[in-house]
Parts: C-alpha cells; structure tokens; sequence
C-alpha cells in the first residue's frame, strides 16, 4: 500500500469513527426520555447495560483473534450493523424488550467495530506516525461526539422531535458510514500473526509473558477508576448541589478535552513516547479528584472535569500505539481483546466498592481511594513498564 493509499485509508477510518460518535452522541438526550416514556425500572436499565458490558468485556477477546486472521473490514461491516439494528429497536421500541436490546446491541460497538477500526487505524498508519492518527482520531470523534448532543437535544426540544425519528436519523446516519466502509475501505492483505510452535490456541488462553507487565497495568488501572468513575457525575449533582446546568457544563468539558487534546498532542506523544503518556494520565487523578475532595461549590468540578478529559485523551492512544509499537500490527486484535478481558474481569468488583465505601465510609473515599492508587499505578508505569521499540509486520517492511 503506498503512502498516498494509506492516508486516504486513514482519513477515511476516521470519518466513520466520527460518524458512528456523531450517531450515538445526536440520540443521547433522547435515552432517558424513552426509559420514563416506557416506565421501566432503573434496575431494568441497570441489568441492560451489565449485559452490554459483560458483551464488551467477553467478545473483544474472540473478536479480536479473528479479526487479525481474516481481516479488520468484516468485523467493521458487523459492529455497523449490529449498532444499526440497536438504533432499529430504539426507534421501534414501545415496550421493555426493544429498549432493552437497543442498549445491549448500541454497546457492542465498542466490542466489534470499534476495535476493528482501531485495528484498521493500526494498519494504515505509517511508522513514526502512529500516535498522531490515533490521537487525530480520538480528537475528531470526541468533537463530533461533543457537539452531537447538542444538536439532538435541540431537535428534540426547540423542534419538538419525536424519539423515534431522533433514533431513526441516528439510524440513518450509521446505514451511511456503513456504505462508505464497504465501498471504499480497500485494506492491504491481513498479515497472519506467527504462531509458537507445538502451541498455536494456548496463546489465547495463556497470554506471553512480555503482555504480563501490560496486563498487570491495565488490570489495576481498570480496577482503581471503575471503583470512582461511576459515581463521578452524582457526586458532583449531589454533594456539591450541582444545577443541570452546571451538571452539563462540567460534562461537556470534560468531553471537549479529549476532542481539543486528540487534535493537538498526537505529534507529542510518537516523539516523547508511550509510557510517559500512560503515566501521565495516572497522574492527572490529582488534578481530577482534589478539587472534589477540597472543594464544595460546583466550580471545582470544572477543574476536575478538565483533568478527567485529560485522562481519557492521554490514556487511549497512547495505548493503542503500544500495543502496534511493541506487539506487532497483526497481533492488534488479539492483544487488546486479552487486555480487555483481564480488566473487565479485574473491575468486575469495583462499582460495588465504590458505592460500599461510598455508603459506609465517606462519598468522598472512592475518589480518595482512586487517587492514591493511580498515582502508585503511573510510578508502576514509568519505572516498570518498557517504552516499546518499533515492531513491523511483514507488509510494512515491503512498504
């Protein structure tokens, strides 16, 4: 693939990640609507998007081991479609069971195309330059994902637009990026990862021991954020008697910061590095969790909602180029889908230690907790875990 093809690749992978966030973020305001329209119970909406992540955190593994065998498009043609028919049982949905499955199949994304892009994004992107598409990507997304609300929460308010045609625009939308996806991504030849000998399927199961580090890292990262995250926003509404307004200001800029970071810092991070990233968006907790702990107005949380952008924004790319850097292109797939696994498993426990210490010890011991632990999880980071050097596959090498 020449360079010139692979930028074209590159831009296109980029605008249909920006179409899928622009889908998912214009449908938004109208989810809560439709829960208190159908009068389904919170623990409903609660088993539904379990079901979703337990989806994520157990197909990203298998997913990913065939996708790096036969290709990244027939995973991005599937997580388009499944997204589609999530947006299909939105608009249809006039009892539980299709609301309940639009959230399950919209979540899925993340498990199937969204990975297989990543993956695609790993493939087109020339040596040297993998951060900066990773992050361009993350930047363009999150500002198609930021302004999106917006714009669906007006056509629903000033415009007076039903649900259903709101989740059917969405709909419409994700039926486009699938047209552009099959005609024109045109991918280079899957490069078939190597395997030991004597043990090709223990791979999957028994990781090799230079992913252990990795592992450890993103088993403890997924562990100490998953015990605070969850409860980020309702501390803020709730002890620090946040207005909706104010509610929304905060999440819109910490949504922001990973669209302005994605566009800015990408050349940063294939120059400085991996791993001073990774450690680095360990230790924005500081900047995310004391305002909380030390302030009492809403105020403080635009503060934190700046750090807990920067968290986010430092924290994805970074380790995509990692796992492409140190791990190979055509093993993608298949590390990220292990990485996956082991955190999903690893914070399985958080969200109910967070509400225990929450409800038990203080609102403010999550954050506490999570605070202490990223900054011990960023110096693992930094001291331990080793800044990749460049592996190519075989097609990159011709190229």
């Amino acid at each position: 693939m020449t360079p010139a093809d692979q930028r074209k690749q590159i831009f296109l992978l980029i605008a249909v990640d920006a179409l899928f966030g622009f889908a998912v973020g214009f449908s938004s305001p109208s989810v809560a609507p439709l829960i208190v329209a159908l009068g389904v119970s919170i623990s409903f909406v609660g088993q539904a998007q379990t079901l979703g992540r337990l989806g994520v955190t157990f197909l990203r593994l298998p997913v990913g081991v065939f996708m790096d065998r036969i290709g990244r498009k027939p995973f991005i043609l599937l997580g388009a479609f499944v997204t589609l028919m999530g947006f299909v049982s939105y608009s249809f949905a006039t009892f539980w069971l299709l609301l309940g499955t639009g959230m399950v199949l919209v979540t899925l994304d993340y498990a199937i195309r969204s990975m297989a892009s990543y993956a695609s994004l790993g493939d087109a992107a020339q040596a040297g330059n993998i951060g900066r598409t990773f992050s361009i990507d993350l930047g363009v997304t999150e500002s198609a994902a930021t302004i999106a609300p917006i714009l669906g929460g007006y056509a629903a308010t000033a415009l007076l637009a039903p649900s259903n045609l709101i989740f059917a625009t969405s709909a419409i939308i994700i039926l486009f990026a699938l047209f552009v996806v099959i005609v024109g991504y045109k991918p280079g030849p899957t490069t078939q990862p190597q395997l030991t000998a004597g043990r090709p399927w223990f791979s999957f199961i028994r990781p090799e021991r230079r992913l252990i580090p990795l592992l450890t890292v993103v088993a403890l990262d997924s562990a100490i954020w998953s015990a605070s995250i969850p409860f980020w926003a309702l501390y803020i509404f709730k002890e620090m008697k946040a207005t909706q307004e104010q509610l929304g200001i905060t999440l819109a800029i910490s949504a922001g910061i990973p669209a302005l970071s994605g566009l800015t810092l990408g050349s940063k991070l294939d120059k400085i590095g991996r791993t001073p990233f990774l450690a680095a968006s360990e230790w924005c907790a500081i900047g995310a969790f004391v305002p909380l702990l030390v302030g009492s107005t809403p105020e403080f949380a635009y503060i934190s909602a700046v750090f807990s952008g920067f968290v986010y924004s430092l924290w994805v790319p970074a380790i995509n180029a990692y796992i492409v850097d140190h791990f190979g292109r055509e093993k993608f797939g298949q590390t990220l889908g292990t990485m996956s696994l082991i955190s999903g498993i690893a914070s399985a426990g958080s969200p109910a230690l967070g509400g225990w210490l929450w409800d038990n010890v203080s609102p403010k011991a999550p954050f506490l907790l999570n605070l202490f632990a990223a900054i011990a999880v960023g110096l693992i980071i930094w001291f331990k875990l080793e800044e990749p050097t460049l592996v190519q596959s075989p097609e990159t090498k011709l190229d």
